[in-house]
């Protein structure tokens, strides 16, 4: 772009002629100022015009004044000057000519006139700039050269200034390995003017000048000035320089040495555990793999052992978890005293260790696992304390079939559960049936889980009689699963699992339910008799069971006066508090409480006293073995004079035979459930019973 300037303090006279300088080509930008100090300030060092046009007559400075201070400036001497003057005004126009004005226009200004001059000037100017002698262009160019050097220097001084601040090690040397350079870092770490002269990174300085080709980034350890290792991440590159044509090798080394050591500090904490000291699961299962790809489908045997201590909850429970931590450290030493060849000694986390062992057959693996079970022998000394505790283990071997650390992790865990099944402190061997008896558990699990969510179960109801007057006086719910197929699996197959996993509170919670919608029904139909529900102990512990029992009965319509809850001793004895906190409640509502297989559980009786207990049920074995065991009898006979003497009822379950009903009454029995009056039945047929007068109600 070329630039017109104009200058003039007549607003009109301004614009008309900053338009026509417009129309002089399309390359063309105009500035147009009200006085000659604006323009200039304007002008500073950065806008030089090409051509100026100003007015001869301005106050404060006039044209040729305003000429004169722009030939003064170090670009004004090659700038056209056009000065526009009054027809009549010669001593204005001589004294622009003679400040310097290149020409001059009378005014008023023709359009056709100004456009011929403008552009001659605009042409001149340019050849003015073109036409400058040879010393004036050496002059420049040595003024740039200098400039440009100058430059160069400050930007290598400033270079030089941020690579000292680099916390890096930053160096060059030449061809025969010399130091030209260490940068402040380097200094810091290597000592003043030492460096790293090993055979390695002499090779490849060689090989940086020899390819002219940066190397790949590496790790390398060193020993800084005081003797302490460390570890660097380096890389060199190959540079010139153009003045000298010298080639040298620009070395630059990261220090690494704190991200290794953290490094090395996470590998610890994520292979080993803190408190033994011993290889993690995660140590173990890596280990496990490479050794398995080492032996191979059918090398040589070893023994995978899990083992876990025996009650060692309880230890923490009450002695704490300093001395259970200083307990699993003791045993972590004792397993590596004992087994000093073994190949892995983990600690899988809580009480559990596995142990990985080459053995020579299964005689040997056992003696091995006797070795284990064995170091439990002697007493534990824990600070002032001596405690003692034992171990149960499992034993898997290889080759085995579909050998994975997490299918010998598996068979391992079943043969030690089997172990803690049979007895506690002993070892087991995993064999087929074990996996074989987990599958099915497992898919039992999964069955049962989607039966609480479909709901796929029945009540049963088992009468109960009142042996005085012989007639029907209440019904225990029994629950039944009743699978997609229509088939019903007996609840013997199902509620220890239930127990186990927990799914038993959504199934008691459902029985209860159901249970108060059948006797509401039944009171509908005239049949008016007790409902008994057996609930888990977990209900206590899970659910506000006063709430549910108000639910179940609202939501049914039923009068909780026909209710009975029956519960295990351990039930109640596990939630002394929150039982009898509850039953209370209920009995105000006016629910009945039984207790549930009564003399197979806690040997204390105090409950009997403090809760409301309506009924006791003298359990099933002691009732079978009536014919055949004094001991029974006595202990039959003590339940029922318990029960008179502190005013509860007492009704006898497992009956099958006359002979254990009649000696049942002639002890003053009052109630009485069996096979002998009926066996537990879906409501339509109870109903039906109680119909035909084979069942009678009062």
């Amino acid at each position: 772009m070329r630039l017109v300037v104009v200058v003039d303090d007549g607003s009109a006279t301004r614009t008309i002629l900053a338009r026509m300088a417009m129309t002089l080509g399309a390359d063309i930008q105009v500035e147009a100022f009200a006085s000659p100090i604006e323009a200039l300030d304007w002008f500073g060092d950065t806008n030089i015009p090409d051509l100026v046009i100003a007015d001869c007559r301005m106050p404060m400075m006039d044209g040729a004044a305003f000429t004169a201070r722009i030939r003064a400036l170090g670009w004004g001497g090659d700038v056209p000057v056009m000065v526009v003057t009054a027809q009549e005004d010669r001593e204005g126009r001589i004294s622009a000519l003679a400040a310097g004005a290149t020409d001059f226009l009378s005014s008023p200004v023709d359009h056709t006139e100004f456009l011929i001059r403008a552009r001659n000037l605009l042409q001149l100017g340019w050849h003015q700039k073109r036409a400058r002698s040879p010393v004036q262009l050496e002059q420049e160019l040595e003024n740039s050269r200098a400039a440009q050097a100058e430059i160069l220097r400050g930007s290598r001084d400033r270079l030089l200034q941020v690579i000292d601040t680099v916390p890096a090690l930053v160096s060059a040397t030449d061809a025969e390995g010399n130091y030209i350079f260490v940068n402040r870092f380097h200094a810091r770490v290597m000592g003043a003017g030492q460096g790293r002269n090993d055979a390695a990174s002499q090779l490849r300085d060689r090989q940086v000048l020899e390819t002219g080709l940066p190397t790949a980034r590496y790790e390398e350890s060193i020993a800084d000035r005081y003797g302490m290792e460390r570890i660097l991440l380096t890389s060199k590159i190959p540079f010139y320089d153009d003045a000298s044509g010298m080639r040298y090798v620009l070395t630059t080394s990261l220090d690494i040495t704190d991200r290794k050591k953290a490094e090395r500090e996470l590998h610890h904490l994520a292979y080993y555990d803190q408190l033994t000291g011993l290889p993690s699961r995660s140590k173990l299962e890596t280990e496990m793999q490479v050794l398995l790809r080492q032996r191979g489908a059918d090398g040589p045997p070893f023994a995978f052992v899990l083992m876990d201590l025996d009650r060692f909850k309880g230890i923490n429970d009450t002695q704490g978890h300093t001395i259970g931590d200083l307990l699993l450290r003791k045993v972590a030493l004792r397993l590596r005293t004992a087994l000093p060849r073994a190949g892995i000694i983990a600690r899988l986390g809580g009480d559990e260790f596995a142990i990985v062992h080459d053995v020579i057959d299964a005689a040997d693996a056992a003696h091995m696992a006797e070795r284990i079970v064995g170091i439990f022998a002697r007493p534990f000394t824990l600070g002032d304390r001596v405690t003692s505790v034992g171990a149960s283990a499992g034993v898997t071997l290889f080759p085995a079939r579909g050998a994975t650390f997490e299918t010998l992790l598996k068979r391992a865990d079943l043969a030690m559960y089997r172990a803690k099944n049979e007895g506690r402190c002993r070892y087991a061997f995993f064999d087929e049936e074990m996996e074989q008896a987990f599958a099915a558990t497992t898919e039992l699990e999964q069955a049962l889980r989607r039966a609480v969510e479909n709901e796929e179960f029945v009540l049963h109801y088992q009468p109960q009689i009142d042996l005085a007057s012989g007639t029907l006086c209440g019904v225990e719910a029994l629950i039944r699963w009743v699978q997609p197929g229509g088939d019903l699996v007996h609840p013997g197959c199902f509620l220890p699992l239930a127990e186990e996993t927990g799914l038993i509170a959504p199934m008691t919670v459902w029985s209860l339910r159901e249970a108060c919608r059948q006797a509401a029904r039944w009171q509908s139909d005239g049949i008016h008799i007790r409902v008994a529900v057996n609930l888990s102990g977990v209900l206590f512990r899970q659910h506000d069971v006063h709430r549910l029992v108000v639910d179940a009965t609202t939501e049914a319509g039923l009068d909780p006066s026909f209710l009975e809850l029956e519960l295990t001793e351990t039930a109640v004895i596990e939630n002394p508090e929150s039982a009898g906190r509850q039953l209370a409640a209920l009995q105000q509502m006016g629910v009945s409480v039984a207790i549930d297989d009564f003399g197979t559980g806690y040997a204390s009786l105090v409950y009997l006293t403090r809760l409301p207990i309506h009924r006791l049920k003298i359990d099933r074995v002691f009732i079978q073995d009536l014919g055949s065991s004094p001991g029974s009898r006595a202990i039959v006979k003590a339940i029922i004079a318990l029960g008179k003497n502190l005013g509860i009822r007492v009704i006898a379950e497992g009956i099958e035979r006359q002979d254990q009903l009649r000696w049942l009454e002639e002890q003053d029995c009052q109630e009485a459930q069996g096979f002998y009056f009926g066996y537990p039945v879906p409501p339509a047929k109870l109903q039906d019973l109680v119909d035909s007068g084979t069942l009678m109600v009062p």
